[in-house]
């Protein structure tokens, strides 16, 4: 049979590189996780799920801040989080519709108090950093190409805090960042003179980050103001880092014998920052706001800036109101969350920034006497169908026990 494509270098070259053309035909799944290391997955718990995902300038008792590092200093007791979430996506384009939805554990955290006089406490959590799962699938008179991808990033963090001033606290904490992501493709051509093809590609990331964090809640004492004590403001950053990638390749077919190509490679996770603040109104409602960025647009994969990829921003509001805890009222005993955020993503395709808007809501439930459930709820949409792209549709619902136990406490002899 004369073959038109007779090197399978050749071949290889251009199947990979058809592996990150920009089409967004979707069959199923998030599309745009397909490139760079998937779509980024910030998690705060659900308390500010429900909060427009803000609370960098969050602090107190009986909450583990997931964002800022500085956060838990407060803590009385060893206190456990751990949460899930629910996703459904509807995806429309100009072909047609699809829908998705999946389930994932958020992680666990885990803060443990050493000295609350001097601000000092310990953490340790683990949560997802990206998830890829996607499915789409293009076509023509000649060709059928069918791309699909799973994987993403976790995040394991270990970390401490220190107050040096009463009002003043600092937190930091080092990121083992690490995950497989798999990619394939397919393409079968209907002339029977083309060579169908698939390819795999396995890629293992591992590398390490750091995240510094503060939270400032002196306004009142620094000013002499009563009006400005409920005011705090806070700080987090988490410094860029290299990831190493080992890479596996194999490209397979009816007619040749499956061809493994391995090496390695780096790919860049760019600095991100953020700032945020807010305020206790008539001590029980909290309103708060964050921003929030990450520089993608000069972060290099394999040696290279992907066109995909440029610099992103988040803003996010929310409120609370907070629960009384000396009343035999179980609704007076629950607190009502609810906020909005914008997210100008790290995704440009076709030339068009990819944004989300999201209005969010929830409840945090006593379940004990130090016990609560944490229901948020996000709505929103991300992306447009002009310009041969994709809108989705979103809706997630996040649970998640936050609970305390008492460890390490000296008890005293009668």
């Amino acid at each position: 049979m004369k073959m038109k494509t007779n090197s399978l270098s050749i071949v290889l070259c251009t199947i990979l590189l058809s592996m990150g053309s920009t089409s967004t035909s979707s069959a199923g799944g998030p599309i745009f996780s397909r490139f760079g290391v998937g779509d980024l997955l910030r998690y705060g718990g659900s308390r500010v799920d429900a909060m427009g995902g803000a609370g960098i300038s969050l602090i107190g008792d009986g909450f583990l801040n997931r964002l800022n590092p500085a956060g838990i200093a407060r803590i009385s007791f060893t206190r456990f989080s751990a949460g899930f979430e629910y996703s459904n996506y509807s995806s429309t384009d100009a072909n047609g519709s699809g829908m998705y939805a999946r389930g994932a554990f958020k992680g666990l955290g885990i803060g443990i108090p050493i000295s609350r006089e001097h601000g000092i406490a310990v953490m340790l959590e683990t949560s997802p950093y990206s998830i890829v799962n996607y499915a789409t699938q293009t076509s023509d008179s000649l060709l059928q190409q069918d791309f699909y991808g799973t994987g993403g990033l976790t995040m394991i963090s270990v970390g401490a805090t220190y107050a040096p001033l009463k009002k003043l606290t600092f937190g930091a904490k080092m990121n083992h960042v690490f995950g497989r992501i798999r990619q394939v493709g397919n393409f079968t051509f209907s002339d029977p003179t083309y060579l169908s093809s698939e390819v795999q590609r396995s890629d293992y990331y591992g590398g390490f980050t750091f995240t510094v964090g503060g939270i400032f809640d002196g306004f009142g004492d620094l000013f002499k103001s009563t009006s400005l004590e409920p005011l705090s403001v806070g700080f987090v950053l988490t410094t860029p880092a290299t990831l190493s990638v080992d890479r596996e390749s194999i490209l397979s077919s009816t007619q040749l014998t499956d061809t493994t190509l391995k090496g390695s490679g780096n790919v860049d996770l760019p600095v991100s920052f953020g700032f945020g603040l807010s305020y206790l109104f008539a001590s029980r409602y909290v309103v708060t706001g964050d921003a929030s960025f990450m520089q993608w647009q000069d972060a290099k994969f394999f040696g290279n800036t992907l066109p995909q990829m440029r610099n992103s921003s988040r803003f996010g509001v929310g409120f609370e109101a907070l629960p009384q805890r000396e009343t035999d009222s179980f609704l007076q005993r629950i607190a009502y969350r609810a906020g909005i955020f914008y997210n100008a993503t790290n995704y440009i395709i076709n030339g068009t920034g990819i944004n989300e808007i999201f209005l969010t809501g929830g409840l945090g439930i006593p379940i004990g006497p130090d016990t609560r459930l944490n229901i948020g709820l996000q709505a929103g949409s991300r992306g447009a169908t002009t310009n041969n792209l994709q809108r989705d549709t979103i809706f997630r619902l996040s649970l998640s026990v936050s609970a305390s136990e008492i460890w390490f406490m000296k008890v005293e002899d009668e």
